[in-house]
């Protein structure tokens, strides 16, 4: 088929207009190009500037990590001490931005006046704190650095007193991590010359050997702060770097571009232009540092657009138009070719000897360059802080740099050219490193100049610790790396020895090892060291038939000594505790602090438990002498559990199992004694274990209950009031009594959360029968001593009623008197606190305790209880009866109302009636009952009918 004919007219014209239709849309994909090009590299731009300012941060944040560990090591650190520090740290100067890096130091208003005089006579004679003005806590300006201008001014300046420094020092010390505060004006900012908003960067200070793994550990250990102060507007400028020539960058607080938040920059809208138009690309960048958000804003400036823009498009609208008029100006290029030949072959050898030109300048550049490379690196190795010798094949040092001779203490002369680089080692050591490489290489390696080179020789590093003799045959550890110095064929250009010297690491890597394994307070191995001397004694044991005896060791009511003399005192009887212990035994033998008030002792190489015997009873003797300390006579006692290796335990493990069965013994029976550990401990040891294990479920799934027993008034023979008494039924051991699984909810803590539901739990109970049966009824709640104890109980009670909504007249608390007599006066200040409340006090089991009436007429009581067992004989004629007597009258006398337990016939009814007791409670009126029980008794009438016990029984 044939096409049609078509003029030329009308065939350049569908070439024209096919030409321009392909070059219209290739110059829209290229302007689409080009923007996507401007986009990725003004994100690489923002990119670098916030890891620029990220690194900057963390640069800050490593300065302040390293001050806040020497301030925690050594917290006397001098002014002097703490400016070489920095500026060793930070090579004699700051971070661009960094405006200045001090310490912080916490002080009470009582130290004020010695730290002003301590800075005072360090240098700083017109310190004062400021602003003035009296607060619960202080922390001035102690040291900074750079120590002039307004950063000299700055000193002295409570950092507590600004909210918005305040909120990020508590946070820091919170959390334990560095804290960035939000953007605020500096001190002294208005003395600058172009104002800036600035940051303060915090990391807390704890002092070694204080714990700090818990927000209140924390609390209590921080002492103070170190500290960096950001200028936002030239930390800017200092890691923008070329993006500030292309790009706008504005910092804001947060993630809200608003003015308020402007930290550094030039505002939302970057560049202003006369003719209206945005910028080409706009990005941002989150950074989170120090708890703090930041928001990195970019525009680009029109000299980035210019890069950007029409370049592509434009060589894609002139390609498209040359290609559409490539038919008109054919004949003309073929006409040109010629003449445009002979100029370019001119063109090429004009370049050609340009070329000549410029490589001939580049190569003697590049031979000064060598030249002054090769002088640098003279001057670099003989200004390093390690040694570097070169040897030939031969193995004889040809050089050595300075540090090399201050580390070995030779002179140049002594060493080149004079000795062989193997007579640097120990012979022993290359001997073994030879034996080594003969392994691992598979071929054999003599002892010599072969061992130092073998690897080098296959072009391998040879890098090891080893051990460098020097002048005077004295031992230097280094850390040696051996390298051949020719790269085309190994062995052929000598080698290179790099050493560093390892004295200082080593030295911290023990020092921390020791830290590691010793308690801070009484400097005695911890568990961790004492595992693993414990395991050497018994291997040793294994091997030679002997025994091991270990000891658990725990002071009876340290507690008390903490609460009553203060954690000081305590303290200094911990560490006399531990000298007696070591005094009492064998240098050979074992002596761990456990934690808290819990020591442990491993006697080792015994051939008869006699020994065993013999060293804890000299230790319990020696541990109970007499204290003298904070201006007091005090005497502690010990509890001790013994158990010898192998009858009582195989492993370390086993023998800490045994001995603690034993010293739980020793508690139980009495305390202040030494318990061996019998088989019998350990089935005691497992009820205890498994009574608390179903103490936990039974708490989590609610598995107590309430009963009550009636308080009736012996004239009226109304009820008064009721006691609450707790139950508990498991599936594992039935019915539990509360004198079983009371005594293991207090040693294992659990005492304060169920005394906190038995005595929220009766609130509410008895507040609904009040609204119910519209009567008044009271509560009787017994509280374990050492619930009463913890702090914050007053406001446990209050807790309670509130929630509960029974008036605080209607609730009684009942305690043993013997808590009167432990407690001391922090158990009085508890009892008055209770009684303010308008709660009423009982004491339970009056005269089966310490029998001590002092406190009676010191504490806010209203009520005595007179034990079941004094009631169980009162219808009988005797002493019984004679105390009962005793204790109403005395009662009466300080004005107390007194109530009889275990009131079970009529005969004790009619002589506690006579004696003039005031409410009595038993089975001759009634058991203790369930709610529904109780209310329906309650709703019967206010009077109980007598019963006899057996009834009551049923």
């Amino acid at each position: 088929m044939k096409l049609p004919f078509l003029s030329p007219g009308l065939l350049a014209l569908l070439v024209a207009a096919g030409g321009a239709l392909l070059t219209a849309g290739a110059w829209q994909q290229a302007k689409r190009l080009e923007h996507q090009v401007a986009k990725q590299d003004a994100a690489a731009l923002l990119d670098r500037t916030a890891d620029a300012i990220r690194a900057r941060l963390e640069e800050n944040e490593r300065l302040l990590r390293g001050a806040a560990a020497l301030m925690a090591a050594e917290p006397t650190t001098t002014r002097a001490q703490w400016r070489g520090y920095v500026y060793t740290a930070q090579l004699d100067d700051l971070p661009p931005g960094t405006l200045s890096v001090g310490y912080v130091k916490l002080v009470t208003p009582e130290q004020t006046a010695a730290l002003v005089e301590s800075l005072r006579s360090d240098g700083l004679g017109d310190f004062e704190i400021q602003p003035a003005g009296e607060r619960p806590l202080y922390a001035p300006i102690v040291y900074v650095e750079p120590f002039a201008g307004r950063n000299a001014r700055a000193v002295g300046y409570d950092m507590l007193s600004d909210p918005t420094r305040r909120a990020a020092m508590e946070n820091a010390r919170d959390t334990g991590h560095a804290t960035m505060t939000r953007g605020l004006e500096l001190v002294r900012e208005v003395e600058a010359q172009n104002h800036q908003r600035g940051a303060v960067l915090y990391v807390p200070v704890f002092p070694a050997g204080m714990p700090a793994a818990t927000r209140d550990e924390r609390r209590a250990a921080v002492s103070g702060y170190v500290y960096a102060t950001l200028r936002l507007g030239d930390l800017m400028r200092g890691v923008s770097g070329p993006a500030a020539g292309e790009l706008v960058l504005s910092l804001y607080e947060g993630n809200a571009k608003t003015e308020p938040n402007l930290l550094s920059g030039e505002g939302t809208d970057g560049e202003r232009r006369g003719d209206g138009r945005k910028p080409m690309v706009e990005a941002e960048r989150q950074l989170q540092f120090g708890s703090e958000m930041w928001t990195l804003h970019a525009a680009t400036r029109p000299a980035f657009e210019a890069a950007h823009r029409g370049q592509a498009g434009l060589r894609v609208l002139v390609l498209g138009a040359l290609a559409t008029a490539i038919m008109a100006w054919l004949a003309g290029w073929l006409a040109r070719q010629r003449r445009d030949a002979r100029q370019a072959a001119e063109q090429a050898r004009d370049a050609g000897l340009a070329e000549n030109e410029r490589l001939r300048l580049s190569l003697s550049r590049a031979e000064g360059d060598a030249a002054t490379a090769a002088a640098r690196y003279v001057r670099l190795l003989d200004h390093a802080a390690f040694c570097v010798i070169t040897f030939d094949e031969a193995g004889m040092i040809t050089s050595v740099n300075r540090a090399g001779l201050r580390m070995l203490w030779y002179t140049e002369a002594e060493l080149v050219n004079r000795m062989p680089y193997a007579s640097l080692f120990d012979p022993d050591e290359l001997a073994a490193r030879a034996r080594d490489l003969s392994q691992d290489l598979g071929t054999l390696v003599v002892p010599g100049l072969a061992t130092l080179v073998a690897k080098p020789r296959l072009g391998l590093a040879d890098d090891r610790e080893t051990t460098y003799l020097r002048k005077g045959s004295s031992r230097l550890p280094v850390h040696v790396t051996v390298t051949a110095m020719s790269d085309a064929r190994p062995g052929d250009g000598g080698y290179l020895a790099i050493a560093h010297d390892l004295t200082e690491r080593r030295r911290v890597d023990e020092y921390i090892r020791h830290l590691a394994q010793h308690d801070a307070l009484t400097g005695l191995p911890n568990r961790t060291e004492l595992h693993d001397r414990t395991e050497a004694l018994l291997q040793q044991a294994r091997g030679k038939g002997n025994r091991v005896a270990l000891l658990l060791l725990d002071l009876d009511h340290f507690k008390h000594i903490n609460e009553s003399l203060g954690h000081p005192v305590g303290d200094d009887v911990l560490r006399t505790i531990a000298d007696r212990i070591r005094g009492a035994v064998r240098p050979r033998d074992v002596v761990a602090r456990m934690g808290g008030d819990e020591f442990a002792v491993v006697l080792g190489d015994l051939r008869h438990d006699s020994e065993a015997e013999l060293a804890a009873s000299k230790i319990l003797a020696r541990v109970s002498e007499e204290l003298q300390l904070a201006g007091q006579a005090l005497r502690v006692t010990p509890s001790l559990g013994m158990a010898i290796f192998p009858e009582d335990g195989d492993s370390l493990t086993d023998l800490l199992k045994s001995a603690d069965s034993a010293m739980y013994a020793a508690k139980q029976g009495g305390r202040a004694q030494l318990r061996r550990f019998a088989s019998e401990m350990a089935e005691a040891s497992l009820t205890r274990f498994t009574i608390e294990a179903l103490l936990r479920r039974a708490l989590a799934e609610h598995e107590f209950y309430l009963r009550y027993q009636p308080i009736v008034d012996v004239g009226t023979r109304h009820i008064i009031g009721v006691e609450a008494l707790v139950g508990w039924e498991t599936p594992e051991r039935g019915v539990m009594q509360p004198s079983e699984f009371i005594p293991i909810a207090e040693q294992c803590g659990l005492i304060g959360q169920l005394g906190e539901w038995i005595l929220a739990t009766a609130c509410h109970d008895i507040q609904m029968l009040r609204s119910e049966l519209r009567r008044e009824i009271d509560v009787a709640v017994n509280i374990s001593p050492l619930q009463l104890r913890q702090q914050g109980f007053p406001e446990t009670v209050t807790r309670c009623l509130d929630a509960a909504g029974l008036p605080p007249d209607c609730l009684t608390i009942e305690v043993t008197e013997g808590i009167l007599v432990e407690g001391g006066d922090t158990t009085i200040d508890t009892f008055r606190q209770i009684r303010d409340l308008g709660v009423g006090l009982s004491i339970d089991d009056f005269g089966t305790g310490y029998s001590g009436l002092g406190y009676l007429t010191r504490l806010p009581i209203s009520k005595l209880k007179i034990d079941k067992s004094f009631v169980d004989d009162v219808a009988s004629p005797g002493h019984d009866r004679a105390v009962a007597a005793a204790i109403i009258t005395l009662g009466h006398q300080l004005q107390l109302q007194v109530v009889a337990e275990g009131v079970e016939s009529q005969a004790q009814f009619d002589v506690l009636r006579h004696d003039g007791c005031d409410a009595v409670q038993g089975f001759l009126f009634c058991p203790p009952v369930s709610l529904t029980r109780l209310r329906e008794i309650l709703s019967s009438g206010l009077e109980v009918p007598m019963q006899e016990v057996a009834t009551a029984r049923a």
